[in-house]
């Protein structure tokens, strides 16, 4: 078959039967000389099919003129629908219309209806108004005549009234209404309240309150109806405290006040009761007593509408100003006062059952003062020594005096502190080995210097702190800046009574202490008591705080006894023991305040406070020595309720620290001097040579006047043990810088060496006067561990490498200083030579030997 045959077969059958073309068929190019043949093919299938149709219709048309005759009888039916339809339509629209007339009828019935009912409410409203208008009129016609209670009923039933106008209270009407009744019920409270105080009059000129049954003008009025009116028109609790205040200004300010030349009582007649004046101030239990008289009068005289809201606002102020002016005054100090606190506090509870019995409430503070009685007390007595502690603190200051230490140490013939030589010798050796084995308190805070190194190692062995106990500074330099708190007790060099000291001297400086006035005891054994003295200056702050602490012991003491058992503070015993520790800790807490504005204040704080610790710590002891002979119970005893340990070593350290931080304050103050020297470089060059002069010049100054400011404060030996520190603290500085020098010319060894002995000037500070006349000795050396190696490097300044190697190795030199330090020296003051090495090399050969 062809294209156009497959092309012409493919359309026919397309049209024809639907059929889809192959895919090559159905992409083929259509040309246009096949539309004739295919419309020709098309025509002939067209004629086809219908001479199929006629064939067919032949053979169906009788069936065929069946439908034909259902179809017409279906299409009447059709229209007889359609007809049926349209006569629904047509009725329901009719009935639209009638129900939007029954509507409209409704909404007019409904109209009518609501006008009817608001004619009639509007006739009721009207009603209510003309009524309520009426009622007022006849109130306010009661209220011209003065009968208050037939005006108060009118008000009530007005009030009905506008409240039943509730749904119109909008109106304008009713509005007027309500501005007539609110006029009307403000004249009627200011006329009630006028009525009231008729008839309760409270005259603060006079001092009086008059309460009166009725009122002559108005017969008719009584409180009862005054109170109703007032509850009513909602003014009874501003009239409450309006009559609360000026009850409180004409009766009990007046009758509580405790001003000069103020004294009053109570005065009752019938009917009123007045405050009148007094000769005589009238004690507390008076003042009880006319309290209750004025309650009674007042529930009495009132009745219970007013009474019990008057009593609610009332009763607080009055306690609270009764207890500030006058119950907490009368809580006495002195326990002899006890008897009369007694009396007062059972009246003050009978005050409080009486107002109970009224019914009154409020009585709740009355109560808890006389509960906390015992701490009331314990609370004022603190206050008052406390308040005595302050002022005797700022007071004591101006007033000193000289005291004196004394000490007994056991010590055996040949002891160290005896030097084995004679008693004489030994009066030189107390003072400055004392503190050795005191106990040092927790509380040290700063590091330790090595006594090896530090110029101020006499501070550490004062105080007998162990080396394991603290940081040892490694350098020479960290040395001199870690000595604050070892210095306290160089001042005093006390050791512990118990034993003597271990320790030795040093060679070659043995220390030769300052002069004391012994008395010499021997026993059996060979031993000797030896009785160390010395004085030095305080104020007055040590015995009065030790006055006031036995007081406040004592005070302890008394409660306990059986005696007072029965007393109202006597509760407070057992806290009256922790007052001590108040007033010591207020002491610490304000001293430095108060002594910062005297010379050498921490000196005094330091000598204050030490003799205010050794005072304690015996009134502790002999107050246990008197306790073991008390029939008290153990733990009833002060001593065993005393807790002052932890307090006197509080005072300890207290004192030590006002020592450190006055010495430190010195040492700063003298290194500060000795910087102006710039290290002694190029001393003898200008201007470098004036400069070195001058600070070496005024710290010598500052060290004499130091000295000369302390000497009427401390005792002799913490004098010198001060003296020496600072003078310790000096060479010491000098010594370093002089050291790190690492060329020294012959001119600046000179001028170096005049440093040094401009310095050493000073040592006529610590000369000790012999008992006997003798000579003098000096103690340069025993409160100035360095001081005779900075005598040695004076010397060593000027001599020659010969003299030094002897001092080295036929001397004491090495004692003082060591191979390192003796070389560097060499070094820094010889050109190097055959000489010199050969000396540094014997120097080191001799250490290592």
């Amino acid at each position: 078959m062809s294209t156009n045959d497959q092309l012409k077969q493919a359309i026919v059958d397309s049209v024809e039967h639907g059929a889809y073309p192959e895919p090559d068929i159905s992409s083929a190019e259509v040309p246009s000389t096949l539309i004739p043949d295919l419309l020709a093919d098309l025509q002939k299938a067209r004629d086809e099919v219908k001479t199929d149709i006629r064939s067919l219709s032949k053979d169906i048309a009788p069936d065929v003129d069946g439908w034909i005759a259902q179809a017409k009888k279906l299409q009447a039916d059709i229209e007889r629908s359609k007809a049926t339809a349209r006569d629904i339509v047509a009725q329901a629209e009719a009935g639209k219309a009638l129900k939007e007339k029954t509507h409209d009828a409704a909404n007019k019935v409904r109209l009518l209806e609501k006008e009817v009912a608001f004619n009639e409410s509007l006739a009721t409203t009207l009603d209510l108004i003309r009524s309520s208008c009426r009622i007022l009129d006849n109130a306010d016609q009661a209220y011209v005549n003065n009968d208050l209670r037939t005006a108060l009923d009118h008000l009530k039933q007005c009030d009905e009234s506008i409240t039943a106008l509730s749904a119109v209270q909008d109106t304008r009407a009713v509005g007027l209404l309500q501005t007539r009744s609110s006029r009307f019920k403000s004249n009627f409270l200011d006329k009630t309240t006028a009525l009231a105080q008729s008839l309760i009059q409270c005259d603060t000129d006079s001092r009086s309150v008059r309460i009166r049954d009725q009122i002559p003008d108005v017969p008719s009025v009584d409180l009862t109806l005054i109170v109703d009116t007032l509850e009513y028109l909602g003014g009874l609790d501003v009239y409450i405290r309006r009559l609360k205040r000026d009850i409180e200004f004409a009766l009990f300010n007046p009758r509580l006040s405790t001003k000069s030349g103020q004294h009053t009582v109570f005065e009752v007649s019938d009917g009123s009761i007045s405050v009148s004046k007094s000769t005589s101030k009238p004690d507390t239990i008076a003042t009880l007593d006319d309290i209750w008289t004025a309650l009674d009068f007042l529930s009495t005289h009132l009745p219970k509408s007013i009474c019990e809201p008057l009593s609610q606002k009332l009763l607080p102020f009055l306690f609270e100003t009764l207890t500030y002016t006058w119950l907490d005054q009368t809580v006495p100090v002195q326990i002899e006062q006890m008897p009369v606190f007694q009396q007062i506090l059972d009246r003050v509870s009978r005050l409080a059952e009486q107002i109970d019995g009224l019914n009154w409430s409020s009585t709740a503070l009355l109560k808890d003062w006389v509960q906390n009685a015992p701490r009331t007390w314990l609370s004022k007595r603190r206050e008052t020594a406390l308040g005595a502690a302050r002022s005797l603190l700022f007071s004591g200051l101006r007033d000193r005096k000289t005291v004196e230490r004394v000490e007994t140490q056991t010590v055996s013939k040949g002891d160290a502190i005896m030097g084995g030589t004679d008693v004489d010798e030994a009066d030189d050796a107390w003072a400055a080995d004392w503190d050795e084995d005191t106990p040092e308190t927790k509380e040290v805070e700063t590091k330790q210097p090595e006594p090896s190194t530090n110029d101020d190692d006499d501070d550490g062995s004062a105080w007998d702190m162990d080396d394991d106990d603290a940081e040892a500074p490694t350098e020479s330099k960290d040395n001199a800046e870690n000595q604050e708190e070892d210095d306290a007790a160089d001042a005093w060099g006390w050791g512990d009574d118990e034993q003597a000291t271990d320790e030795a001297p040093k060679p070659d400086s043995p220390k030769k202490m300052t002069k004391a006035a012994p008395t010499d005891q021997s026993t059996q054994s060979g031993d000797r008591e030896l009785t160390l003295r010395e004085t030095y200056t305080v104020t007055a702050v040590p015995d009065g705080m030790l006055e006031i602490v036995m007081q406040v012991v004592s005070d302890a003491e008394t409660l306990t006894d059986p005696s007072y058992s029965g007393s109202p503070i006597g509760p407070a015993a057992s806290a009256l023991y922790t007052l001590p520790t108040f007033v010591l800790a207020m002491y610490r807490a304000t001293a430095s305040t108060a002594y910062s504005k005297l010379d050498s204040g921490n000196m005094l704080i330091y000598n204050d406070a030490s003799r205010l610790a050794d005072q304690i710590r015996t009134f502790v002891n002999k107050q246990a020595e008197k306790d073991a002979k008390s029939t008290l119970p153990n733990h009833l005893r002060p001593s065993s309720r005393l807790r002052l340990d932890n307090d006197i070593k509080a005072l300890e350290t207290f004192a030590k620290r006002a020592y450190s931080a006055e010495m430190e304050s010195q040492r700063t103050i003298i290194r500060d001097m000795l910087d102006g020297a710039q290290g002694f470089s190029n001393c003898n060059a200008e201007p470098f040579a004036s400069a070195c002069d001058s600070a070496v010049s005024i710290t010598e100054g500052r060290l004499r006047d130091v000295h000369k400011q302390w000497t009427p404060i401390l005792s002799r030996s913490a004098l010198l043990q001060s003296s020496g520190s600072l003078l310790s603290t000096t060479i010491s500085k000098m010594i370093m810088e002089i050291e790190e020098i690492q060329d020294i010319g012959e001119e600046e060894s000179k001028k170096l060496r005049q440093f040094c002995d401009k310095i050493s000037e000073v040592k006529d500070l610590f000369m000790q006067e012999h008992p006997e006349g003798g000579e003098a000795s000096d103690m340069t050396g025993i409160y100035c561990p360095n001081w005779f190696k900075f005598q040695y490097l004076g010397e060593l300044l000027e001599s020659s490498l010969a003299d030094i190697k002897y001092l080295w190795t036929e001397g004491e030199l090495r004692l003082e200083f060591d191979a390192d330090e003796v070389t560097d020296l060499i070094e820094a003051l010889f050109a190097d030579s055959d000489y010199r090495r050969k000396a540094i090399a014997d120097i080191r050969k001799t250490r290592s030997s």
